[in-house]
């Protein structure tokens, strides 16, 4: 059975057999939406758990029951995951469900594949997948605009040319960081630089024409100290508009 979502990904009703193995990453190759796709073994859909109390049973996940040597009902499904990076997000998931055995690979516990959502309650396994969280959070950041100023992760000091996009040509409007300075270089601050004026911007109409002035910037580009009641501006993340 299949779905058509809105991102043209194909949600489908996945009926798995015993022994089977299962490769996330080649479904996500058939455009089959791996996230809020279902899955069913022997009948059973296979929805997640809580990871074992069990300081011994690291990474298997069910419903909790202490009668049991895993701290696991293990007349329901139960799950191992097995991880294969240093952030413990994608590795191997296998399912267990009375005499059926089931391997999913590349099983995302960060994105809970196939809509298996487990829960960690291992203080070293969630700070693992905080990590995860973390680094995937700085991978899918949009991508910055084209640099502005030769200056990166520093303050953009007054004989840094600033440009637009376009390679228009930013004058600034002020010179209230002047009294700031590195190297004797005077700091641009975020009050020298907005609504300044932009010239030589060669943008066709067509395209939106010329950049005429700095209309904004981004919160991201102000420095963490401010300066004489200003802030300094630190990255190229500076938008122009007419």
């Amino acid at each position: 059975m299949s779905e058509i979502n809105n991102t043209t990904k194909t949600k489908e009703t996945i009926f798995a057999y015993d022994n089977q193995i299962i490769d996330i990453q080649e479904l996500e190759s058939k455009n089959i939406d791996t996230i809020y796709s279902q899955i069913y073994l022997c009948g059973i859909e296979l929805t997640g758990g809580t990871e074992s109390n069990n300081p011994l049973s690291q990474y298997f996940f069910g419903e909790l029951d202490s009668n049991f040597n895993i701290g696991l009902d293990e007349t329901q499904p139960t799950y191992h995951f097995s991880p294969k990076d240093k952030e413990n997000n994608l590795g191997t998931l296998t399912i267990f469900l009375n005499s059926c055995t089931l391997t999913l690979l590349n099983y995302s516990l960060q994105d809970s594949s196939l809509n298996i959502k487990l829960t960690l309650t291992n203080k070293e396994s969630k700070e693992k997948q905080q990590q995860a969280k973390d680094k995937t959070k700085q991978q899918t950041q949009p991508e910055q605009l084209k640099p502005l100023s030769t200056a990166m992760l520093h303050p953009i000091l007054e004989d840094n040319e600033i440009k637009c996009p376009h390679n228009g040509v930013v004058q600034l409007k002020s010179n209230l960081g002047k009294s700031i300075t590195d190297k004797n270089i005077p700091f641009i601050l975020e009050s020298d630089l907005l609504y300044s004026s932009i010239v030589g911007c060669p943008n066709p109409h067509i395209s939106g024409g010329p950049c005429t002035q700095v209309a904004f910037i981004l919160p991201s580009a102000r420095g963490l100290k401010k300066h004489n009641d200003d802030y300094p501006i630190m990255q190229d993340l500076v938008l122009q508009g007419e």
